[in-house]
């Protein structure tokens, strides 16, 4: 609500998730020089908020004394004089400024954590994107946008809240997806006679895999299945609609685009399955990198259009570096386009890392690892993921005795959840080129020999002796996955007790209790997984 009123009204507004590290937040804070913070109490405890006019968006019980309740605050004047705003007694309508290069609003999805990069997005970034979404997927008044997105980013804002007050249609949200939580999220796009469903390809694989039924998009209101944010695997494309029955769009973009900007789907404008489509209302161009041609074709894909946006907020190094001397924006992608004029990502030119359509910089989680002070050494590279495309592992060179779970306890409390390392492994040196930068691909190499020779020291017969050694095998087996102490963790350790308990983390508990005990676990049952007395219970029932 905040941050569309301040859009209306010709304010600026940046918005991060509720889980942003306090030294992330804080360098944000800096950057923008924020006149106003709405946040919640714990944010608001914290020392970097001190510096800035403070409301806080909750209960009247739960608010502190220094600052001021957004909703329910008593008389408009008192609020109004507070936070310096020169509003009426009876309020006034938004200014709904004209200017469309003016910006809009900044979000900050990448750079390292004492040096965070905004994306700023102009109002014609803005209104350009959403006149093709709108256009392209028939978005009236309507229609019933399904989108469980996390709002700080550019998916879930755009084609979320942003979307539905463009076309004044409703907006359904379900309180985030989670594989325990599968059935009950996919029912609500019946239940609310949802006619777009909008989400990762990550989501899209978990729900082909676990979901129990094939009916949740029968519903004639439901026009579309819509993938963003990374590119949709051709054999899951395929099976999604087979399955379920309903056309399938993918949609390739970035946040620099506003949301997206090549589209793939059956409609004529788009482009074919399989690839990441045609660009629709912008211009797309594959150009040479240097030293020539590739013989397959490929270079980096490059975007221009009313949807690309101007630079990044005080950055004016990184956003001429983002732009070739004739306007295009360079994407980073390394692409191929087909005999269609459809394009396709085949790798990528820059080192990030794109987990479940979550952008990760590998320098962020290595400034945050190298915070601690027996690590020496870190890098951070992208493996290859089933469902989530690829993952972040970290390498680390330390000194004196440190195990994985304290390290990664040390980057939970450092980076947002989904930039944790799913991994963090210690090698003696990281291989370096000769100009000392981490090769990464040797680097990758002796990652997976250590896994590899974990993966033999941790090989059994999947034998127990009794329900009591069961137990402590999956409570062992858990606090491996977890990368907690064992000691932590009991037959009653819930998601809610478990920070490092989450849908990755539920899946590979359940990949690894397959490969130690030699046991095949229900797809159907996985979503039933909500303790860890239940995994003891599934991995006995699977050995009889």
């Amino acid at each position: 609500m905040a941050f569309t009123a301040a859009l209306l009204d010709g304010v600026v507004p940046v918005m991060l998730t509720h889980d942003t590290a306090e030294l992330r937040a804080q360098a944000v804070g800096h950057s923008v020089e924020p006149k106003l913070v709405i946040c919640d109490l714990v944010r608001q405890q914290q020392s970097w908020t001190e510096a800035h006019p403070v409301t806080f968006a909750g209960s009247p019980a739960e608010a502190p004394q220094k600052s001021w309740r957004l909703f329910g605050s008593g008389k408009v004047e008192d609020a109004a004089r507070r936070l310096g705003l020169d509003l009426p007694l009876q309020g006034r309508e938004p200014r709904l400024p004209e200017a469309l290069d003016e910006i809009a609003y900044i979000l900050f999805t990448s750079g390292t954590t004492q040096s965070p990069s905004g994306v700023m997005l102009s109002r014609r970034n803005l209104l350009a994107n959403l006149a093709t979404l709108s256009r392209l997927f028939a978005y009236d008044p309507s229609s019933r946008i399904f989108n469980d997105m996390v709002l700080a980013h550019g998916d879930g804002l755009v084609q979320g809240p942003m979307l539905a007050l463009a076309n004044g249609c409703a907006l359904i949200r379900s309180g985030g997806f989670t594989v325990p939580g599968l059935e009950n999220w996919l029912n609500r796009v019946r239940q609310e006679r949802a006619s777009h469903v909008i989400t990762v390809p990550a989501v899209w694989s978990l729900i082909d895999r676990y979901a129990q039924h094939n009916d949740y998009f029968d519903a004639p209101e439901c026009k579309g299945l819509l993938s963003v944010a990374a590119r949709l695997d051709p054999a899951l494309w395929l099976r999604l609609e087979t399955r379920f029955g309903r056309p399938v769009f993918n949609q390739y973009g970035l946040t620099e685009t506003v949301a997206s900007a090549l589209y793939a789907g059956p409609q004529a404008e788009m482009g074919a399955f399989g690839t990441i489509g045609r660009p629709v209302d912008c211009d797309a161009r594959i150009a040479p990198l240097p030293g020539g041609a590739a013989a397959d074709g490929s270079g980096e894909l490059q975007l221009r259009g009313d949807n690309v946006f101007p630079g990044y907020w005080r950055d004016a190094a990184r956003t001429a570096a983002t732009f070739t001397p004739d306007g295009w924006m360079r994407t980073g992608d390394l692409a191929v386009q087909g005999p269609e004029q459809s394009f396709d990502i085949v790798g990528r030119i820059k080192t990030v890392i794109m987990s479940g359509g979550f952008l990760i910089r590998p320098d962020e989680i290595d400034e945050a690892m190298l915070a601690h002070e027996n690590v020496i050494e870190s890098a951070t590279v992208a493996l290859p993921d089933e469902t989530f495309g690829e993952v972040p592992v970290t390498a680390v060179v330390i000194e004196g005795s440190i195990n994985e779970a304290t390290l990664t306890s040390h980057a939970r409390a450092n980076l947002e959840p989904l930039k944790v390392p799913k991994r963090i492994l210690a090698l003696p040196a990281i291989p370096r080129g000769d100009a000392g930068k981490p090769n990464l691909g040797l680097l990758r190499e002796a990652i997976a020999a250590s896994l590899a020779q974990e993966g033999k020291q941790s090989d059994g017969d999947g034998r127990t002796t009794g329900a009591a050694a069961l137990a402590t095998q999956v409570l062992g087996l858990a606090a491996e996955v977890f990368r907690v102490e064992p000691t932590s963790l009991s037959t009653t350790s819930t998601p809610a007790s478990v920070a490092a308990w989450d849908s990755f983390s539920q899946l590979s508990l359940v990949f690894a209790a397959e490969e130690r005990f030699k046991i095949r676990i229900p797809a159907a049952r996985v979503a039933g997984l909500r303790s860890l007395a239940d995994l003891v219970q599934l991995v006995s029932e699977s050995k009889r």
